[in-house]
């Protein structure tokens, strides 16, 4: 099966939605409601859905949710990979803690008895 071309002019690259690519679909970010790219850049970010948005706003999205705010599918992306190693190191470390506090709260109060 043939892949579907972009329409604008002679571009002859595969479109991403509304029949153009990631070139030419010009998209507004969700978030804060202005223009963006719909390509992958260090300052834009598309998810594997196909929406775009300024990566400053998608990572303060990403912070609450890993899901996109348009459609709302999961993402696989390596960025929520890297958020939820990060939260789980972070969940062990403090259960660590807990753990040990809980422990020396028990050998105190036993000095106490």
């Amino acid at each position: 099966m043939a892949s579907l071309k972009c329409i604008h002019g002679d571009c002859k690259n595969n479109i991403l939605m509304d029949s153009l690519c990631s070139r030419h679909l010009k998209q507004k970010c969700a978030i804060c409601f202005e223009q963006v790219p719909s390509t992958n850049s260090p300052s834009h970010k598309r998810l594997q859905c196909g929406h775009a948005f300024h990566l400053k706003c998608i990572l303060g999205w990403f912070l609450e949710s890993d899901d996109c705010p348009i459609c709302r599918k999961v993402n696989k992306d390596c960025i929520i990979d890297f958020k939820n190693k990060i939260e789980n190191n972070l969940r062990k470390k403090y259960m660590d803690a807990i753990r040990s506090l809980e422990k020396e709260n028990k050998r105190l109060r036993k000095m106490l008895n």
